[in-house]
């Protein structure tokens, strides 16, 4: 079970309906760029925000975060979507299985970012 301290923010190109479901799913605190927002934020200031927040895991298909975790160090975390486009129920359908443990993995490790393909 992921630990209650982390937040999940969802990228800008992710569906709000999709932090509704993976909040009622997981218990945990999950965030649209858009109640945040952040949705017309640039990258690098959501980085910024999210390292000052401290427990933050981003998910996006945004390749530019993994760069940035990778240049300038973790936190944030990072699950980089590897989906192609789809509905938001088969996007839910594909993360559902497989979210609590890659949360778990992220907050209980030294492991800064999980890929995550269809």
């Amino acid at each position: 079970m992921p630990p209650k301290d982390w937040q999940i923010w969802l990228d800008t190109q992710i569906s709000p309906i999709i932090a509704k479901w993976m909040g009622e799913y997981t218990g945990l605190n999950v965030k649209s760029s858009y109640i945040l927002s952040m949705d017309s934020m640039s990258d690098l200031d959501i980085y910024q925000k999210a390292k000052e927040a401290g427990n933050v895991i981003i998910i996006s298909k945004d390749a530019d975060f993994s760069e940035l975790i990778i240049r300038l160090g973790a936190p944030p975390k990072l699950i980089n979507l590897k989906i192609g486009n789809c509905s938001n129920q088969m996007l839910w359908e594909l993360i559902k299985p497989r979210i609590n443990d890659i949360i778990a993995l992220l907050a209980s490790t030294e492991i800064t970012i999980v890929d995550l393909e269809s």
